[in-house]
């Protein structure tokens, strides 16, 4: 593993924990030692790593089954390319991109990573049905190492995923307990790694929806307001618009002031255009073009 991947690791869990470089350091080191070690300039030696393994709450162990993430690094290409390809459902390329890949037993997270989506696009496909994919995938969580299936948030998308199942499926109160179990544990810490921030935004999404399709309208209009808030805090904005579309069904069914409502759904608008979404905006032009009709 490049240093720099380990220090990154550090910097992120000390961030967390609210840490500045001087609190770690105190009793193990001097604060630009921490400064050069998250840097990626240097090693700390095993008992310095055991010291602020302690500190940061961690099992040495996390760090040490981090020599075993390596090769995930080196496989950015593979990652990008099969993330692409599920961001507009084509699931059937995402198998066979996993299928032509290589599967190499020392590269312990990719694997996990590869089964997980495999399963889900399997599903998709509808290959396997719901309650094997969900089945398949609780086995992975369950049975694979905790430190393993925590490395880059893979057991934040896998509870989702299981959620999303749930949900497509009428369980909605098995996703709702899912969406929560996520948002509880990590929606209100503090994370160095900004892609935590977009799966989190998109948990409360899926919730939002199911809350409105139960026709829990106020439940429904909170969890809005609060992907609408978390997406200005995180400068995260691709689900903005939808947040804001779901707010103004609920101001709707609420019976809302009009120009309240229309004041939702022009922002709304303005961002699926930001953004160049023409599905969005097409759909917002044709169901709310009474409130839009003024503009």
């Amino acid at each position: 593993m490049e240093m720099k991947y380990l220090g990154l690791e550090i910097s992120k869990l000390r961030t967390e924990l609210g840490m500045s470089q001087n609190e770690l350091a105190k009793n193990i080191c001097t604060q630009s030692t921490i400064s050069r070690i998250e840097a990626g300039e240097v090693y700390p030696a095993i008992d310095t790593l055991l010291k602020i393994a302690l500190k940061l709450q961690v099992p040495i162990e996390y760090f040490i089954e981090m020599l075993f993430h390596k090769n995930v690094f080196e496989s950015e290409s593979l990652i990008k390319k099969i993330e692409f390809h599920l961001k507009v459902h084509n699931y059937k390329e995402v198998i066979a991109i996993i299928n032509r890949n290589e599967k190499d037993s020392e590269n312990i997270w990719l694997n996990l990573y590869l089964e997980y989506l495999l399963h889900t696009a399997h599903y998709e496909l509808k290959i396997i049905s719901a309650e094997e994919c969900i089945t398949n995938l609780k086995r992975i969580l369950n049975f694979s190492n905790q430190t393993t299936i925590q490395f880059r948030f893979l057991h934040i998308k896998i509870n989702n995923a299981i959620a999303n199942i749930y949900g497509a499926n009428g369980e909605s109160q098995k996703s709702l307990y899912y969406y929560n179990k996520i948002l509880k544990e990590h929606l209100n810490k503090s994370y160095s790694d900004s892609k935590i921030y977009e799966t989190l935004i998109t948990v409360l999404f899926n919730k939002c929806k199911v809350q409105y399709e139960l026709n829990d309208i106020d439940a429904a209009l909170e969890t809005a307001n609060q992907g609408i808030q978390k997406s200005k805090e995180t400068c995260f904005f691709i689900l903005a618009g939808q947040f804001l579309y779901y707010k103004g069904q609920c101001l709707e069914k609420k019976n809302a002031p009009f120009k309240n409502i229309q004041e939702v759904y022009m922002q709304a608008l303005f961002i699926f255009e930001f953004l160049e979404l023409p599905f969005y905006i097409n759909a917002i032009q044709e169901n709310k073009k009474q409130y839009l009709k003024q503009f």
